[in-house]
């Protein structure tokens, strides 16, 4: 019975010996073993999305509220539009600013409106606006109250002193148009220095469109223009003067070879640049601007063909055409759109008056 339990353990100790050694445990050659490495796959890494870079300065672009009621051009291309109700409309560039536009109409709406038809009262709105202290938060700038044929139009700026009451704008440019039954209000905040000029620009074309008492006194005025319609609008300027000066400078020499021909004491009436002096009597010659765009009398006194303005900063002239699509150019190409009868902005927001002069003004002779 021994021997047969002795045996019985055995042949299990051999049978687990083979089990193991099949299965690779026990004296193996380490040289003959195999190991086996799973290597994970790599998850795949999502290629981020490129996030788009605006170029600010590309273009202009006009924007019409969705019921066709009022219009604006944005400063520039990274004006977005926020909201877009009745009466209520916005927009915004993340490090630039925001502009806001409302509109109110009917007795109820303009008892409750405070409208800023002095300067003392654009203060006191602007105190009673997260109770600021005039001198030490803000100040009022550029204060102005025209009317329009019974149309208020108030526009005026705040420098802002103290930023932490403004959530960080420089300034807010504010125009208001209102009689005695409606208004619209503009408001435009400021984050950088350098941009207040486009917004200015944007603030003072705004135009209404819709049926409105106040029409009059914000028009529709031409769509804002593309950097390539105004490179195209250059062009063609500088194509046109080219030809009328070429043209204007021929027929000055020929009538200067006439003149000195005609005249034995070596006097002309005419130069080659197409200039005309003049004698005023009193011995002392004066001279006139050269008229080397080539214009015509009837084109220097017509005001839809040539303007004199006045750049108001300095009140350097200077001479501009209309371009067939509703804006006017300098012989540079630069674009210059009317705000009013009397304003005008370049595309870069310098403004400009006109004293409702045509380019004869500019030519005129001038004493020496």
């Amino acid at each position: 019975m021994r021997n047969k339990r002795i045996l019985a353990i055995s042949a299990i100790a051999i049978s687990a010996s083979v089990f193991m050694a099949a299965c690779g445990f026990g004296g193996a050659d380490p040289d003959e073993s195999v190991a086996v490495s799973v290597t994970p796959t790599p998850a795949a890494t999502e290629t981020p999305a490129p996030t788009p870079t605006i170029a600010p300065n590309v273009q202009a672009t006009t924007y019409t509220s969705a019921d066709k009621s009022v219009a604006i051009n944005l400063p520039n291309a990274t004006w977005a539009n926020k909201t877009d109700e009745t009466n209520t409309l916005s927009f915004e560039s993340p490090d630039e600013g925001n502009i806001l536009i409302l509109h109110g109409q009917g007795e109820d709406t303009m008892a409750a409106t405070v409208i800023p038809s002095s300067q003392d009262m654009a203060t006191s709105l602007e105190q009673a606006d997260g109770d600021k202290t005039e001198g030490t938060d803000f100040e009022i700038q550029d204060y102005n109250s025209k009317d329009v044929n019974g149309i208020g139009v108030y526009t005026y700026t705040t420098k802002m002193l103290n930023t932490e009451k403004s959530n960080g704008s420089l300034y807010v440019l504010h125009k208001v148009i209102a009689n005695d039954t409606e208004y619209y209000s503009i408001e435009a905040s400021v984050k950088k220095e350098d941009v207040l000029s486009e917004v200015k620009a944007a603030v003072d074309s705004f135009q209404i469109l819709g049926d409105s008492s106040l029409k009059e006194a914000a028009p529709k005025q031409a769509a804002a223009q593309t950097k390539t319609d105004n490179a195209k609008a250059s062009s063609d300027a500088n194509a046109a003067a080219g030809t009328d000066s070429n043209a204007a400078g021929a027929d000055a020499s020929a009538a200067a070879a006439d003149s000195s021909a005609a005249d034995t004491t070596g006097s002309t009436d005419g130069s080659s640049d197409g200039s005309e002096s003049y004698d005023d009597g009193s011995g002392d010659s004066g001279s006139t601007i050269s008229n080397s765009a080539g214009f015509t009398d009837e084109q220097l006194s017509n005001t839809d063909e040539t303007r004199t303005i006045y750049r108001n900063s300095d009140g350097h002239p200077l001479v501009i055409t209309p371009d067939g699509n509703g804006s006017w150019v300098d012989f540079d190409g630069n674009t210059y759109n009317f705000t009013s009868d009397e304003d005008a902005y370049d595309e870069n927001g310098t403004s400009y008056y006109w004293h409702g002069e045509g380019a004869d003004v500019y030519y005129m002779p001038v004493p020496q």
